[in-house]
């Protein structure tokens, strides 16, 4: 290294401390479970998992787990099936829509061949069969067969057979297409199987019935095998030969036959409505077999023996583990449970900027409850925990039985209360807890114990409480949906006492509640048509209801464009939005809230491509998060945006196909307050990306202010963040003579610096000085400032 390098980094380390750092600017993050796998195939070195959303690796050796996910590279979020073939080590990975990538070398290719057919009929790919010979994949879709080269990535041929195919292979230069109607083939040469008449049913003339079914095909030890309804054949000398007779009178479907280096795989699902039983018969080519039936085979969807002889069992999200066999002779089930999410349902976040908290309790669009009894997932330094009632006694309700009638379930929101500093989790079906995370011990408050009351058709001895929020001075407030009194609001006071609210307002639900810097409590309201929101005083004495005033409002008296208010959120500056189906409403009220001369809510007006329009008026506003920088990340039912202060500039659009947004429905977004990181919760899973606002004090500075990458090495383009600034700081940045090389205003806590100077060009080796002071426009009479440091290595 040169001296004068050398000597940049040694007076850099005696000058600064260096904070570690996960994020760069703009990076993305999976925050998926992988606790299980839909599908699963093998390559020489791993057993490969798809969990239907990302795809995940097992070492054959150490069975260590190495991902892959949206950020990666995969061109969509829903995996149906995935394959991997070992002539040209390629992986190919099937999408819900019938997209396709090939993954080889590290480099994708997407192929949307199939997905733009021009037909609206299934597009959907239901099996993969190798020709390894000629580098050929058949793939069995619901519009019929066709063929893939993997030496050139091209579709060779396409036949619309017009009836669903489930599998297809190809056996002594014929090509054979099993479906509903029956075993269909066509030779592979010399025919135009372009042509769906050129292909033959095969039937009696064959041995085979007159009428069948067919839905499962393939190749094992060179002879064709297939399905001909629940039973296996194999073709003998041109002619259907029964191999396997289920001998079973359940209703059974052959799902799949799936080829190992001992044995054919035949795996089953009853079809009885409310039968899900699974079985799994292991067959020899002369016909011994073994049977595997609620071992290991939970609600598997497929299975494959490995080259070491062992089986792995792809299943449901309904169990949460991965499955295998070390032999057929092994009689335990091994379990492999990997650290995440006990699945990737979530419906609100939290981030308290030590912990992300999910509340994975979703709503449907009629705003009921689908009875999750998951608790609450925490994830904290690179680490998922859940507490539920399988592991914590809160949520086992009052009768402390797992599985008894008070279990507390469908958790909807987390709050953290700082000044008594107690989590409440709130539940659309059991009240709402509140816990004590040192400790990991709760209190269950419902109709028996609090002031909460049973909500009107929610069912016997239901409580629905929808969020919760604590004031300054500690007395935390609490959404009753649909309360049996009419008091949608209750309250617990520090000492523990409780009171019920709101019974003189005129409606009686809730889905969302926030209070702003007078104290003010807003409550969202929803039904499937939409009640607007109420604005609840509590006159500084929240224990007495009876000098209580609320407002009511609604498109008939306000500015709101509809009922159907679907978030809300209160900002930096005290002033409340309002995210409904039809856009955003700003109420920037302050102490007038109740006044509705003054206080009829705004609807913000941007200019677009030339044209004024309502903020986001054709958007269905499903979240809003303040930043530290003041401004609004929207979640909404086509993406997420991000708006200036003020809402009046889009600074950021995601969506699923400009970014690795994992689904464009955007249920809740939470920031970490320290890092600016973003959490996007989606229909498919949490994702995060780093942005550049953080929290920050208007007054005062961190102790220590953060620069990362910090030192930049030789060949590093990425910006440079200055985290612990105090909010919206002036900053300039200076090298050691003194002259000024850029300066701006931080966003919330964070300066970024591209880098480079005022020509646009990246600096040279050496150290910059990063000077910063509090911003004038707060009016602060007391200035202070921060001083840091920058090496660049060049």
């Amino acid at each position: 290294m040169p001296l004068r390098v050398l000597f940049f980094l040694l007076l850099f380390l005696s000058i600064t401390g260096l904070t570690a750092q996960v994020d760069s600017l703009g990076e993305w993050r999976t925050l998926q479970s992988y606790r299980f796998g839909t599908y699963v195939t093998e390559s020489p070195e791993s057993i490969i998992y798809t969990t239907g959303k990302a795809i995940f690796y097992l070492d054959k050796e150490d069975l260590s787990i190495s991902r892959l996910a949206r950020e990666d590279g995969l061109a969509e979020a829903r995996i149906r099936l995935l394959r991997y073939h070992p002539p040209t080590e390629t992986l190919i990975i099937v999408y819900e829509s019938s997209v396709i990538d090939l993954l080889r070398n590290g480099r994708f290719t997407t192929l949307r061949q199939i997905d733009n057919f021009n037909f609206s009929g299934d597009k959907t790919i239901y099996d993969l069969h190798f020709d390894e010979g000629e580098n050929i994949v058949y793939l069995a879709a619901g519009f019929g067969v066709s063929a893939l080269s993997l030496d050139d990535e091209t579709f060779l041929f396409t036949t619309f057979t017009g009836v669903r195919v489930d599998g297809a292979a190809l056996h002594e230069g014929l090509l054979y297409a099993a479906t509903e109607e029956g075993i269909y083939r066509a030779p592979r040469l010399g025919t135009n199987l372009n042509d769906f008449g050129n292909w033959e049913l095969l039937g009696a003339a064959n041995g085979f019935p007159e009428d069948y079914t067919s839905t499962a095909i393939n190749i094992y030890k060179d002879e064709l095998y297939f399905g001909i309804e629940k039973d296996v054949y194999r073709l003998q000398a041109d002619t259907a030969a029964l191999f396997f007779d289920t001998n079973d009178e359940r209703p059974w479907r052959l799902q799949y036959l799936s080829v190992g280096p001992t044995y054919l795989l035949a795996g089953y699902q009853c079809q009885d409505d409310g039968c899900s039983s699974r079985q799994l018969i292991m067959l020899t080519e002369e016909g011994q077999q073994r049977r595997v039936f609620n071992q290991c085979i939970i609600r598997s969807n497929y299975a494959i023996e490995d080259d070491q002889g062992r089986f792995w069992f792809a299943e449901d999200k309904s169990t949460p583990r991965i499955r295998y066999l070390e032999g057929i002779d092994d009689g335990d089930c091994n379990e492999i449970e990997y650290n995440g999410p006990l699945d990737d349902t979530n419906y609100r976040l939290l981030h308290d900027g030590t912990s992300l908290w999910v509340a994975p309790g979703v709503l449907d669009e009629n705003f009921s409850p689908n009875f999750s009894f998951g608790g609450v997932y925490r994830f904290k330094d690179g680490d998922w925990v859940s507490f539920n009632r399988n592991n914590n006694d809160v949520f086992k309700g009052r009768n402390g039985e797992v599985q008894g009638d008070d279990d507390v379930a469908e958790i909807v929101d987390v709050h953290y209360d700082e000044v008594n500093q107690r989590y409440w989790f709130s539940s659309f079906f059991e009240g709402a807890i509140s816990f004590d995370e040192e400790t990991e011990e709760g209190e269950l408050f419902d109709e028996t114990n609090s002031s909460l009351q049973l909500s009107d058709g929610a069912g016997p001895g239901r409580v629905r409480v929808a969020g919760a929020v604590t004031d300054q001075a500690g007395f935390t407030y609490l959404a009753n949906s649909k309360a049996s009194e009419g008091n949608f609001i209750s309250v617990r006071s520090p000492e523990g006492e409780w009171a019920a609210l709101a019974g003189g307002c005129t409606v009686n639900d809730a889905l969302a509640i926030e209070i702003d810097p007078q104290g003010y409590i807003w409550t969202v309201h929803a039904t499937s048509v939409g009640g607007g929101l109420t604005v609840l005083d509590p006159m500084g004495t929240p224990m007495d209801p009876t000098d209580d005033r609320c407002r009511t409002i609604t498109a008939n008296n306000s500015n709101l464009p509809t009922n159907n208010v679907r978030s809300i959120a209160v900002d930096l500056d005290g002033n409340v939005w309002v995210g409904t189906s039809q856009g955003i409403v700003l109420f920037e009220c302050g102490a007038s809230a109740f006044d509705t001369g003054i206080c009829p809510g705004r609807l913000p007006i941007v200019e677009a491509d030339d044209f004024g329009g309502f903020l986001l008026e054709t958007e269905e506003i499903r979240s809003i998060t303040v930043d530290g920088g003041n401004r609004k990340w929207i979640g909404t039912s086509g993406g997420a945006y991000l708006l200036s202060d003020d809402g009046e500039d889009q600074l950021l659009f995601f969506d699923q196909g400009n970014s690795p947004l994992l689904d464009n429905i955007v249920r809740d977004i939470a920031i970490h307050p320290t890092t600016g990181v973003v959490y996007f919760g989606t229909e498919l899973g949490i994702i995060s990306y780093r942005a550049e606002a953080t929290e920050a004090n208007r007054r005062t500075f961190k102790n220590e202010l953060t620069i990362f990458p910090n030192p930049v090495e030789p060949g590093e383009q990425s910006p440079i963040a200055i985290n612990g600034l105090a909010r919206d700081a002036r900053v300039k940045i200076t090298d050691l003579s003194g002259k000024l090389v850029a300066e701006g205003t931080a966003t919330g806590g964070q300066f970024v610096w591209s880098g480079t100077d005022y020509t646009g060009r990246r600096v040279t080796s050496g150290v910059y000085l990063v000077l910063a002071s509090t911003n004038g426009r707060f009016g602060l009479n007391d200035p202070q400032a921060a001083v840091g440091k920058i090496v660049f290595l060049r």
